[in-house]
């Protein structure tokens, strides 16, 4: 699935709520402060929409009318500072399962477009995050396919 495919399925849903992008100067600020790049699939989700998701699943994110809950840089600071296991500084936190885990990005295994992995915060710090996806774009368009049936 394409960006432009995901695009039009978010807007589409009844249950998205999205924000209206994150400016280049935004997610450059983010890159600096957390000290890992924001590339592939997820750059492009921030530019578009800067936060959002389907129903309870929400993508955190930059920009203009962000919701506290979901501002990157904090809970990417807070996740690795204030919980246990701490996050490690490759990861870039995506979204909450609910469940205290994080989908994340391996901002160290791939240069262009990292692979999504999960951070079970019931494993502890010495845990090797699991895959789940080659990259953003595929992770998202699999959580948009198991959620069609929810319209």
């Amino acid at each position: 699935m394409t960006f432009d495919e995901i695009e039009h399925q978010l807007l589409s849903h009844p249950y998205c709520s999205v924000g209206t992008g994150a400016t280049e100067e935004e997610i450059e600020r983010a890159e600096h402060v957390l000290r890992v790049p924001i590339r592939g699939g997820y750059r492009k989700f921030l530019r578009r929409f800067g936060w959002g998701g389907l129903h309870t699943d929400e993508l955190y994110g930059l920009g203009a009318g962000v919701p506290p809950g979901l501002d990157l840089v904090f809970i990417t600071k807070s996740e690795r500072a204030e919980m246990y296991p701490p996050l490690p500084k490759h990861l870039l936190p995506v979204m909450n399962n609910g469940s205290g885990d994080l989908v994340c990005l391996d901002t160290t295994a791939s240069p262009d477009e990292p692979p999504v992995v999960m951070w079970w915060h019931e494993d502890g710090p010495d845990q090797i995050p699991e895959p789940t996806a080659t990259d953003f774009i595929s992770w998202l368009s699999k959580m948009l396919e198991e959620r069609t049936g929810d319209q």
